[in-house]
């Protein structure tokens, strides 16, 4: 039932546009604050879906400023063209999960669960150097967002790998106001940084991605198919027939 229940969940994602997905059980999550657990989205929490987005193109980072919006547990007077495209798919798989008998909630942001960390405890990738979450089939250039269930579904296996290559440090140096040296982050420089919130428009925004797009992890060529499954199809029937790994 677990493993059924997986691999009809990442068939569906999948389908929907979401590039990867893992699944994490909420023992993973015991060493954070009570704050940033699953218990916080959903009481009776027993798996935390994680879902990534492969940003293929920066304007999908785009911030739209727009009037106030409520859903996922957060108000905003604006938001990001990838935010709404994984939105609409976490919310199509709580359908998917209530109308099988399981409670489900889209994680919100504040409070929630650190999203990078349970990218991680589902197997989605590991921290780099550029301290994002780096995934060894897109690199750094993914955005993510979570479900909470109840139902009980076959974690992933935790990736044991440090993604950046050796002597790598491309990161750090192309970095504008050197937020990354010394092998630590300093949040409070990135966001001095002169290319954020640089204006495209009168209603949307840039933020900086430097640290992202320099990084040679799962750089693919243009136009690639970014998808990891494909779905074949049966040409004497027309039904779908069974899934293959794409090479990542």
């Amino acid at each position: 039932m677990q493993a059924t229940l997986a691999v009809e969940l990442r068939q569906k994602a999948l389908e929907w546009g979401v590039d990867l997905l893992g699944f994490a059980p909420v023992e993973r999550f015991t060493r954070f604050p009570l704050e940033h657990r699953p218990a916080t989205t959903l009481a009776e929490a027993r798996t935390v879906i994680v879902l990534a987005l492969h940003m293929v193109d920066p304007l999908l980072d785009l911030w739209l400023h727009a009037p106030p919006t409520t859903g996922a547990g957060r108000t905003s007077t604006g938001r990001a063209f990838e935010d709404e495209i994984m939105r609409s798919v976490c919310y199509r798989l709580v359908l998917f999960l209530e109308r099988r008998g399981f409670r489900s909630e889209v994680a919100g942001y504040e409070p929630g669960i650190y999203l990078k960390d349970a990218a991680i405890l589902a197997g989605l990738g590991a921290i780099g150097r550029n301290n994002l979450l780096v995934t060894p089939q897109f690199g750094p250039r993914v955005r993510l967002r979570a479900v909470v269930t109840a139902a009980e579904i076959a974690p992933s296996r935790l990736m044991n790998i440090k993604p950046c290559p050796e002597t790598c440090d491309r990161c750090i140096q192309a970095c504008p106001v050197k937020a990354l040296e010394g092998g630590r982050f300093n949040r409070e420089r990135c966001l001095t940084s002169p290319l954020h919130r640089r204006p495209l428009s009168p209603a949307v925004e840039l933020w900086c991605n430097e640290c992202a797009n320099v990084c040679p992890v799962g750089i693919r060529a243009p136009g690639e198919d970014t998808l990891q499954l494909k779905v074949t199809t049966s040409a004497s029937t027309g039904t779908r027939g069974q899934s293959e790994q794409l090479p990542g």
